[in-house]
């Protein structure tokens, strides 16, 4: 009796396209490949967090919101 390599669709249903996501795992690129994307995101994550503390902080004030932290007690 011959032994499949693969698990039944009724035990492992997503294997196969989990699989085929996951088919240049391991393998590197040349050059600096998605470098570039990922310090856009970091500098645009660092920016907002840094507009959201100055908007906390009262440094930056938006015409017309008024903000008041007093309601936010128990």
């Amino acid at each position: 009796m011959r032994q499949s390599n693969f698990a039944s669709k009724k035990t492992a249903p997503l294997q196969y396209f989990f699989k085929s996501i996951n088919s240049e795992a391991g393998r590197v690129t040349r050059g600096w490949g998605t470098t570039p994307i990922m310090l856009g995101i970091i500098f645009l994550f660092g920016l907002f967090l840094l507009i959201i503390t100055q908007i906390v902080n009262s440094s930056i004030l938006l015409q017309g919101m008024d903000i008041d932290w007093t309601s936010l007690k128990y």
